[in-house]
């Protein structure tokens, strides 16, 4: 089996009626075509001002709105599925990826069809010219993993890294990253950051996070965008 991750641009239609008519009418036919475990994460959040900065931080023009994916048995044989995701939005890029989940969400487990508690944030990483890719893919996995757990409230901890592009002229992403936060953390930096009620702490653990982000970060090539994900399956989550 192979994980395929499709980012989306949703065009004019609206995040609501995208969302609806996706689980509607598009989630059964990517269903009958052999997918399975597949999720949908959408950018629906009206207002965002006074949020924290990470949701500000967007240099793909425009913005990506979302991300599905799911896995086949091979991304050889992607084509259909893939034909009806660029019928379904305005505009997509696709990647085959190697989900490495490091904090399973065992804490508010999701429900197929239903809003997975919180919100998810969705990164979208490139390899700085600085760094050779197997430079950045160590600091990223040995060195910012244990920190990026250590000093953020997150109950979900997914990276997918790129194996290949699947789609022409999609963005140079190299890692997609997918975190889960309670509600509160989308405007309370103490709570984003574990240190509700401790400002000693937060920025203890805001200056570790950004330490450790600068090592393998240019912030000029990094998308972060706030989403609502909705698992469409009802199998059961892997084992760990």
């Amino acid at each position: 089996m192979e994980k395929l991750l499709y980012v989306f641009w949703r065009g004019a239609e609206s995040p609501e009626a995208l969302r609806q008519r996706f689980i509607r009418d598009v989630k059964p036919r990517i269903r009958a075509l052999g997918a399975e475990r597949l999720q949908f994460n959408i950018a629906d959040f009206a207002d965002l001002s006074g949020t924290l900065v990470n949701f500000s931080l967007q240099n793909t023009k425009p913005a990506p709105d979302g991300i599905v994916s799911f896995w086949l048995t091979s991304a050889f044989r992607r084509e259909p599925v893939e034909r009806l995701l660029a019928q379904t939005f305005a505009r997509i890029a696709g990647f085959e990826v190697a989900e490495s989940t490091i904090l399973p969400n065992m804490r508010h487990r999701p429900r197929e069809d239903e809003r997975t508690y919180g919100f998810s944030q969705v990164t979208f990483l490139q390899v700085p010219p600085r760094l050779t890719y197997e430079a950045w893919r160590k600091i990223w996995f040995e060195e910012h993993t244990p920190v990026g757990i250590a000093t953020q409230a997150n109950f979900l901890y997914v990276h997918n890294v790129v194996v290949m592009p699947l789609t022409a002229a999609a963005p140079p992403f190299r890692g997609i990253v997918e975190e889960c936060f309670p509600p509160q953390a989308l405007r309370d930096p103490q709570i984003f950051y574990n240190a509700a009620g401790d400002e000693a702490r937060h920025q203890r653990h805001l200056q570790l996070m950004m330490d450790s982000c600068a090592k393998f970060i240019d912030f000029d090539r990094i998308d972060v965008i706030a989403t609502s994900e909705y698992r469409l399956h009802g199998d059961p989550e892997p084992a760990l």
